[in-house]
């Protein structure tokens, strides 16, 4: 089975430090391919069988050649993903117009001083601005809202934002991060409310596997080699996935309770189970 979505690390450099980042934390970096060989490994993953370009970092926005690559990919009739901090795209905006089809925000809190606390960086005001940017080049905007065991509390005040400024909210429980990660009982049940409101759209699949803890490596629910391409920045390939490379897929260590959600969301594609019912009845929402 060949992946049908490339996750492209596009750039580990960041502009911001975010509490629950462990890119920045860990310091890593990477070399970047030049421009030409981008544009060569896109046409190779077309031929592939490659139907969507998810394009992640780091802050892609750092990246100058970004409106080349999404022009490369849009020309191939790559279905594109962008997730963006927002600290950028006032300036950049115009230079990506009708090269994304679907374009997040990153944003932790309602408020200016809890967001500006989470990402290190005054940035709340921009990212409000770059939605409304976003809309005005003919982009839907959707605010990608980490739920953090802190951030959760803050759920109504996001969805009321939201509405606010008429665009989604996609929420995603955090992941990889020790004490932020996991909910109570109850707290599922609050998110899982607010996900009926139609400005709210959360993967129920995600949530039902973090309530059960998780990967398990005895009885692995990953499939990240089958449905997904990492490419990191020097554009090898990243295998099973960006946070395991080379080792047994669902397996290792660093995949026991693993709720990577660029991952396990495809591999919820794959099996007959609850997850994958769950999965597919979220994304007809």
């Amino acid at each position: 089975m060949a992946p049908k979505l490339c996750l492209f690390y596009i750039t580990l450099r960041c502009n911001a430090t975010c509490e629950f980042c462990e890119n920045w934390q860990n310091n890593q970096k990477a070399d970047e391919a030049d421009i030409a060989d981008i544009q060569n490994k896109l046409r190779d993953i077309k031929r592939a069988g490659v139907e969507t370009l998810e394009i992640t970092g780091g802050e892609p926005l750092l990246v100058e050649r970004l409106p080349q690559i999404l022009k490369t990919a849009h020309d191939l009739k790559l279905k594109t993903a962008l997730t963006t901090n927002g600290i950028l795209y006032p300036d950049r905006y115009r230079e990506l117009k009708g090269l994304i089809d679907v374009l997040y925000f990153s944003l932790d809190y309602p408020t200016a001083e809890d967001h500006d606390r989470s990402r290190g960086i005054p940035s709340f005001n921009t990212v409000l601005r770059s939605i409304n940017y976003a809309k005005e080049s003919g982009v839907q905007p959707i605010i990608y809202f980490t739920l953090t065991r802190d951030s959760v509390r803050f759920l109504p005040e996001m969805v009321d934002l939201a509405e606010k400024l008429k665009v989604q909210v996609f929420l995603n429980p955090v992941y990889d991060f020790h004490g932020l990660q996991g909910f109570e009982k109850a707290t599922y049940a609050h998110i899982k409310y607010y996900a009926k409101r139609p400005s709210v759209s959360v993967n129920l699949a995600a949530l039902d596997f973090l309530a059960a803890g998780g990967n398990n490596i005895l009885w692995p629910r990953c499939h990240a080699r089958e449905t997904v391409l990492t490419l990191l920045p020097d554009l090898k390939v990243a295998s099973p996935c960006f946070y395991n490379r080379g080792g047994k897929q669902g397996r290792e260590p660093v995949c026991s309770g693993c709720t990577r959600w660029p991952y396990m969301l495809p591999s919820f594609s794959i099996g007959l189970d609850k997850y994958r019912f769950l999965n597919w009845y979220s994304n007809r929402r």
